[in-house]
């Protein structure tokens, strides 16, 4: 896979290795501001703006290795990273680059079709106000496919791709530069693994030099996975938010490293570790076995945590029920 054009040049924008802070081979890079990614890649000048409403100023050390390794530019990889590490920012980047500098189109592949509308939502929030339009395909209630053929950047499910594909939809090939395959990991899964093998086999082959993104949490075979798509394996522990491990017993956490913290409250134990958690500015997810659990401990949890929210916060909340209720 070629990461420049034709005759060894630089795509327009590509800065030269020796710009990037920390060079490849000089250890753990530093952070890069967004204003001057942007400068050095010659990506859309509202971006920094757009990140900025999200908190998003400066570039996570993965990201950085990402983008030092050719991620924006045309190199296909394989990037490993824990939940938040900033996988999907790398993907956005490499998606506007190919669109705004390379003049191409970019898909963006996820196994489920709520990941996928979520998705469309936020790509479209940061995308449509640089004059780039999203589309988005699951298979229900679809535009038709020569409507999404207009789309420089598009949301597709792993199933909806491949019947695309299987109807011999030109059009989706066409002009195609980068294709984002999120939650890689589930090539392994004996339900779904089929569909994606299939798609990316077909994409491979219809366009050899395409460049894939493949992102994954937990995948635990990447440099398998590199070599199957022609790729570079790039794998990173690095958290924004340290992971502690521990174990709830009686009103105490015991935590691996030795510390223990009493939670105080009342309730069975999921309650109060929720209420703790939400109580101490924190951030919770909950893992049950069943659809009916999941809707049985929200409703449950959500009675006691309405207690904790104003009334500003109570109205978001019913607004975004209303949005999901549809």
């Amino acid at each position: 896979m070629r990461s420049s054009p034709p005759g060894g040049r630089p795509w327009p924008g590509t800065p030269s290795e020796t710009e990037l802070p920390g060079g490849r081979g000089l250890g753990k890079p530093s952070g890069m501001d967004i204003r001057e990614l942007v400068r050095l890649y010659g990506l859309p000048a509202g971006l920094p703006e757009i990140l900025g409403r999200s908190g998003i100023q400066r570039l996570y050390p993965p990201q950085l290795e990402a983008i030092r390794a050719g991620a924006i530019t045309g190199k296909s990889l394989v990037l490993v990273a824990p939940t938040a590490s900033g996988k999907t920012l790398v993907a956005e980047l490499a998606m506007l680059h190919a669109v705004h500098i390379r003049g191409g189109r970019a898909l963006y592949l996820v196994p489920l079709r709520a990941l996928a509308r979520e998705k469309y939502e936020d790509f479209r929030r940061k995308c449509e106000p640089l004059g780039i339009e999203v589309g988005v395909a699951t298979g229900d209630f679809d535009r038709p496919d020569r409507r999404l053929a207009s789309y420089p950047i598009l949301v597709l499910t792993n199933e909806k791709a491949d019947s695309l594909l299987r109807h011999r939809a030109g059009w989706l090939l066409e002009g195609l530069k980068l294709v984002v395959v999120d939650e890689v990991h589930l090539l392994g899964d004996p339900g779904r693994g089929p569909t994606l093998e299939v798609v990316l086999a077909a994409l491979r082959r219809a366009l050899p030099e395409l460049q894939v993104l493949a992102l994954s949490a937990t995948i635990s075979n990447p440099e398998e996975l590199a070599r199957w798509l022609g790729a570079e394996a790039l794998v990173s522990d690095f958290r924004p938010v340290p992971l502690r491990k521990g174990v709830y017993l009686e009103g105490r956490i015991f935590y691996a490293s030795g510390e223990v913290r009493e939670v105080g409250g009342e309730g069975d134990p999921l309650e109060r570790l929720v209420l703790d958690t939400v109580r101490t500015g924190g951030q919770a997810l909950i893992f049950v076995s069943t659809r009916r659990s999941t809707q049985a401990v929200a409703r449950r949890l959500g009675k006691r945590l309405a207690k904790l929210l104003d009334k500003g916060e109570r109205e978001e909340l019913a607004r975004l029920a209303e949005r999901v209720e549809g």
